[in-house]
């Protein structure tokens, strides 16, 4: 517990006046409407008390949220008071949602591929082509994935103007942004005049865009993280009393205890990555559901979702459109480890557009510039890159003699930091170019999940996302 001023008034159920455990009813009165029944072992806070009768919320075990029960009937007794609350009510983390514990003892091999040889725009790529060019996608029903219609990436922030001329031969319609829009995040850039206005800014400034009617296409906010921060706790948090019926509230508070777990270095990036997507999954629902909503509006395509790296948030979407869509799970997973061939690429366009972020706070905020200053990141790729420069197509990446120059794409270990970051301290580019690769832990904890939830049609349901929006995102996306 993390504390609470004074103990709550906490009971157990003992045990039932039927087989099903304590009847429950809407008002005092033993007339009111039956609610159904508190499961044994249930632990519920005491509202009101009126004799043997008391109105609760339910905080663990099953039935109904709030009502009224009795304490004892005749001789039986049928609740008893918890002495010690803080030993019963235990945290999310200690009674049945352990943190996961994700290994990342090998960094995975790591490439410069780039799909669409963009030059400063990382990891975009065609969700049809997962298994390659020449592979259809197998959906459910025999369907294939259709192809230049569904695209996945990373941030357009640091996009040259040859980027912004191929991804514009793209005809894309929609840009669905999954990122939390705040710092380097929400950095103005081209792209949003040229192609997906409005921009971050404009719309934290609740400014409309003057380039909309002009673009061809336009920018969908769904902020997967919104809100994922670290914040002091809530009362309910502090004395453990958090309904484990509230997924919300619940996942909330687990979440909060994951961040401090990973700020004490007590759980590591993948694993935080993990928490991160449950937190999504639960805390954050709507943005979800209104990510995949844009899925299913036909003229909202060509369609491309994305986030800085395109591989955390984005692989979260692509997870669950897929799962939806009756891909196997093998090809889910190569979707989401198909990132690391290019995970050297985004590590150096992340810098680029953090770079630019700097440039742009130095300008429009310079007190907060000077405040942050210190704590500017060692930056091996600035804005004065001009980004990579492709001798082929396709996911191998660079000819050899591109190899050569800008590093291998083997495994690395502390010592064994390539040319391509030889610019910078050893074990900061090391670490840098850990947080751009993925893990298969962190997808596969993700696919037990959705499967703890029924299975993604039921989570999908669960969050408004039923079945008719399901065929029409098969109808959408497949062929």
């Amino acid at each position: 517990m993390e504390g609470s001023a004074s103990p709550p008034r906490v009971w157990r159920v003992l045990q039932g006046d039927g087989s099903d455990g304590i009847l429950v009813r809407s008002e005092q009165g033993l007339s009111s409407t039956v609610l159904g029944r508190l499961s044994f072992g249930a632990l519920v806070l005491a509202e009101a008390e009126a004799g043997s009768r008391l109105r609760f919320r339910l905080l663990r075990g099953k039935g109904p949220l709030q009502g009224w029960v009795s304490q004892k009937v005749q001789s039986r007794q049928l609740l008893e008071r918890v002495d010690d609350p803080s030993s019963a009510l235990l945290p999310p983390d200690s009674s049945g949602t352990p943190l996961p514990h994700i290994s990342m003892d090998v960094l995975p091999s790591c490439g410069w591929a780039s799909w669409y040889d963009l030059r400063r725009v990382a990891n975009f790529r065609d969700v049809a082509d997962a298994l390659g060019p020449g592979t259809p996608l197998r959906c459910r029903g025999g369907r294939t994935l259709r192809r230049n219609w569904l695209f996945r990436s990373g941030h357009f922030a640091a996009a040259t103007e040859e980027d912004l001329a191929t991804l514009a031969k793209l005809r894309l319609r929609t840009y669905v942004d999954l990122r939390e829009g705040t710092d380097f995040e929400g950095a103005d850039a081209p792209v949003y005049t040229q192609l997906f206005p409005p921009s971050p800014k404009e719309r934290q400034e609740g400014k409309g865009s003057q380039s909309a009617t002009q673009a061809p296409g336009r920018r969908v906010w769904c902020p997967f993280t919104k809100d994922l921060r670290l914040r002091p706790w809530t009362p309910d948090e502090k004395a453990g009393l958090v309904p484990e019926s509230d997924t919300k509230a619940w996942t909330s508070w687990w979440f909060q205890r994951a961040s401090r777990q990973a700020m004490a270095g007590k759980i590591n990036l993948p694993s935080n990555l993990a928490a991160v997507n449950r937190a999504a999954l639960f805390v954050n629902a709507a943005e979800i559901r209104a990510a995949l909503q844009t899925l299913t509006e036909e003229s909202n395509f060509p369609l491309v979702f994305g986030c800085v790296a395109g591989k955390d948030r984005t692989g979260l979407l692509s997870c669950l459109i897929l799962s939806a869509l009756g891909v196997d799970r093998e090809i889910i997973i190569a979707d989401y480890l198909k990132t690391n061939q290019a995970a050297r690429h985004i590590d150096a366009c992340n810098q680029v557009g953090q770079h630019l972020w700097w440039q742009q706070l130095e300008v429009e905020a310079p007190e907060r510039f000077r405040r942050l200053r210190p704590s500017l990141p060692t930056l091996r790729f600035d804005a004065s890159w001009e980004g990579k420069t492709w001798q082929s197509r396709g996911p191998d990446g660079p000819e050899q003699e591109d190899r050569e120059k800008n590093g291998n794409e083997g495994p690395l270990d502390g010592a064994g930091v390539d040319s391509a970051l030889a610019s910078g301290p050893p074990a900061e580019a090391l670490q840098s170019l850990q947080s751009s690769a993925v893990y298969e832990g962190i997808v596969q904890y993700t696919l037990n999940m959705l499967d703890e939830e029924g299975g993604v049609l039921s989570y999908l349901e669960s969050i408004g996302f039923g079945p008719d929006d399901v065929e029409k995102l098969i109808a959408n996306l497949t062929e």
